[in-house]
């Protein structure tokens, strides 16, 4: 039987299906790492588990997995030389360069594209006045967000240049979600003002790309130690029920939320004296509203996570959100003190299997025993340094987090993303219309505060977790 190497050097000599046979054989007898690597070759990979939803899912809801960005520019800005940035920095990165394309077996696969194809619409609204301009600028954000992108053909992404006035612009950026996630805006702005000072020759490829991870994942997956973990985190969560549907579907809602900082900032407090995160302590407030909600002694609450587990993953655009779910005991009525306790190990545990897609983890056509999703977002601010341009983010549309996040939206009530800035925190929350309104949403945090202020009161007397 011919060794490893023989079988490589023979690959080129066998049909198309023979060969791609001969790779997976291979791959099979090659220990798959803990941490994704750099592939070998440059042929086309299986897409990671969340690509592979989204892909499915706008064939019947276009622009569903669309995100949106938008930046104003102020100053003497050389539309050129933005143009040769961005291109470079599709260049710079496969995931940019991206089409998922049905195999024979019509299952998807990811094939890379040599160069890139910079999509950019032009605007001139400086014959306008203010309001016209305002208006015209909203406009085009809104429509921004609604572009139909498509995976199969690579349009993955499209841009608009809007100039406002004589010096100052509005650049648009429409993303596919199966690409580009929230830290990937951090590392496209930063390779931008790289590009646009430096020429796009400055922008060399990351150390791992992409299309690396999604075939990692895959055959990591499909080896005895991906194995292995699914089954230990299925039996993680074997006695939680799976959360109902709504009968009515899915319909997006969202709303504005903020946290009171009298009684959120004493509960800080509190959760740092027991060395407890921000996160991990609105989180034990959040678990105890809906164990009295639900009834039970336990919740499971998901909660996105960056998914770059690996140090050479964070400089590389690409899809790689996860959620992660976190199942938090309440038996036994402990103190809040207690329950910081718990919800760090339970936090801290669950984190260290965010390589497990919940796709995967929860994909039999089931709904995952969560129906509500908890974020404190961190993602790294990014100095956008253009010469000369002062530099602003303009705000964007309302989030599509509930159809990334979850496998099955329908089953979704809400995902309440967070956010601590200017001595505030708050944030939006999105909804199922036909799961909850406005107002249970709302009493979500409104609980998470009355949590708080309890807690705070008496810090070492046992939680009510049941219906009250």
């Amino acid at each position: 039987m011919a060794g490893p190497a023989g079988l490589e050097g023979a690959l080129a000599a066998l049909p198309e299906a023979k060969r791609e046979l001969a790779r997976l054989m291979l791959a099979a007898r090659r220990p798959v790492p803990a941490h994704p690597a750099p592939r070998s070759g440059a042929g086309p990979v299986p897409p990671t588990a969340l690509q592979t939803r989204l892909w499915r899912r706008e064939r019947t809801h276009p622009a569903v997995a669309t995100g949106s960005h938008a930046l104003r520019l102020t100053g003497p800005l050389d539309p050129r030389r933005l143009d040769r940035a961005l291109t470079g920095v599709l260049r710079r990165h496969e995931a940019l360069r991206t089409r998922l394309v049905r195999s024979t077996a019509d299952q998807p696969r990811l094939h890379v594209d040599e160069e890139p194809v910079l999509r950019l619409t032009r605007a001139d609204l400086t014959g306008f006045t203010a309001q016209a301009v305002a208006e015209r600028t909203a406009l085009q954000l809104t429509e921004s967000a609604s572009t139909v992108l498509d995976l199969e053909t690579g349009r993955t992404s499209a841009f608009r240049l809007l100039r406002t006035a004589p010096d100052e612009h509005v650049l648009i950026l429409a993303s596919h979600l199966a690409v580009f996630d929230g830290w990937s805006s951090g590392v496209f702005l930063a390779d931008l003002a790289a590009g646009y000072r430096e020429g796009p020759d400055a922008l060399t490829p990351p150390e791992l790309q992409f299309p690396d991870y999604a075939d990692w994942q895959h055959r990591w997956l499909a080896g005895p130690d991906g194995t292995a973990e699914l089954a230990r985190r299925r039996a993680v969560f074997a006695a939680d029920p799976p959360a109902p549907r709504a009968r009515g579907g899915f319909e997006r809602g969202h709303l504005p939320v903020r946290l009171a900082r009298g009684p959120v900032d004493a509960g800080l407090e509190l959760g740092a004296a027991e060395g407890a995160t921000p996160f991990m302590t609105l989180l034990a407030a959040l678990a105890v509203v809906l164990a009295r909600r639900d009834g039970r002694t336990s919740v499971v609450i998901g909660t996105p996570a960056a998914g770059r587990f690996a140090a050479p993953l964070e400089g590389a655009v690409g899809q790689y959100t996860t959620v992660v779910p976190i199942r938090l005991d309440l038996a036994g009525g402990p103190a809040f003190r207690e329950l910081l306790h718990r919800t760090r190990t339970a936090v801290a545990d669950a984190l260290a299997h965010q390589r497990l897609p919940v796709d995967v983890l929860f994909g039999d056509g089931t709904p995952p025993p969560y129906n509500v999703l908890f974020a404190l977002h961190n993602y790294p601010a990014v100095p956008l340094d253009l010469p000369g341009i002062e530099v602003g983010q303009l705000p964007g549309p309302p989030a599509r987090h509930l159809e990334l996040y979850s496998p099955d939206p329908a089953a979704a009530l809400a995902c309440v993303g967070l956010v601590e800035r200017d001595g505030e925190i708050g944030g939006t929350a999105e909804y199922n219309r036909h799961m909850a309104t406005p107002e249970d949403v709302r009493g979500l945090l409104t609980g998470i505060e009355e949590v708080l202020d309890r807690a705070v009161a008496a810090p070492g007397s046992p939680l009510v977790t049941a219906r009250h």
